[in-house]
């Protein structure tokens, strides 16, 4: 039976990019506001172990990254908000997900 994997983004602050086994799928460069992004990952996945990398970039001022991986009907989200304290520029965050499509 396959694997459904959906990657959800629902906030950007200011750049989130997602790398599944080492390929880019999903890059976006926001300002703030809402955003309600589906990435069906499922087409992607190879046999056996996958890995999702979600790197979160800011720019400067406070960064939020918001959003939930979903694989087989159960969804662990995701959430980095320094809004209230700012935080430094560069990467400030990652998330990593095994993804089992054996």
């Amino acid at each position: 039976m396959a694997t459904t994997a959906v990657l959800t983004v629902n906030y950007t602050d200011n750049q989130l990019v997602a790398y599944l086994n080492g390929a880019q799928v999903y890059n976006r460069i926001g300002g703030g506001e809402s955003i309600n992004e589906q990435v069906v990952l499922t087409g992607n996945l190879q046999a056996g172990v996958n890995q999702l990398l979600l790197i979160g970039v800011n720019f400067n001022g406070p960064a939020h990254f918001q959003g939930s991986v979903n694989i087989d009907g159960r969804s662990q989200d995701f959430n980095f908000d320094t809004r209230k304290d700012g935080a430094p520029e560069g990467v400030v965050t990652q998330f990593y997900y095994t993804i089992d499509n054996s």
